[in-house]
């Protein structure tokens, strides 16, 4: 028999107290409403602790996704919980850019009305543009600044090496160099025999 389930509220006032921080808005709360009728203790409990114990920022949106993971008795299909895993195969969910682009948009105008409305008419725009030339002084300085410090660099060969390591390069080289006609001369015994 399945032990009797903790109500949304102290599951949530709970995470509130051991989590410094998270964040539970009220449609994650709804999301796990719709949920919680049809998830045993034994998930609800290890969903929970699973949360409680990676400190997880949003525990209620963390603890929702992992109980769709699971299945329940009643729908081994899974097509009332989870949509995205329905009848075994997975359901990709595309992103809608477009949508995406609207919001930036939309703070974007949002951002400039408020400060038009303090500022005057263009001023966001005037602002924006300032910022920019300013950046864009800033690189050509930098740029000026490197054409002063540019110096050309010395390539420092086989003729600035002191003579130890000339010598020593000289050895390692000789040494290549016998290797090679060692074996030039055992292919040429070869190809004789």
């Amino acid at each position: 028999m399945d032990k009797e389930k903790p109500s949304i509220e102290v599951v949530v006032n709970y995470f509130k107290a051991n989590i410094p921080g998270c964040g539970i808005t009220d449609a994650e709360i709804d999301d796990l409403k719709q949920l919680y009728p049809k998830v045993s203790y034994k998930d609800l409990s290890r969903v929970f602790h699973k949360a409680l114990n990676q400190h997880a920022m949003q525990p209620v949106s963390y603890m929702t996704r992992q109980l769709r993971i699971f299945r329940p008795v009643a729908d081994p299909f899974n097509t009332q919980i989870n949509q995205q895993t329905a009848y075994g195969k997975k359901i990709e969910k595309g992103t809608d850019w477009d949508a995406k682009k609207n919001e930036a948009d939309y703070t974007r105008v949002l951002e400039r009305q408020s400060y038009d409305q303090i500022h005057g008419a263009g001023a966001f725009d005037r602002k924006k543009r300032q910022d920019c030339e300013e950046l864009r002084q800033k690189f050509v300085e930098l740029e000026k600044e490197a054409e002063k410090e540019k110096q050309p660099t010395q390539v420092a060969g086989y003729d600035a090496w002191p003579d130890e390591d000339k010598a020593w390069y000289d050895d390692l080289v000789q040494g290549a160099m016998d290797l090679i006609d060692e074996d030039e001369k055992k292919r040429e015994k070869r190809a004789r025999a």
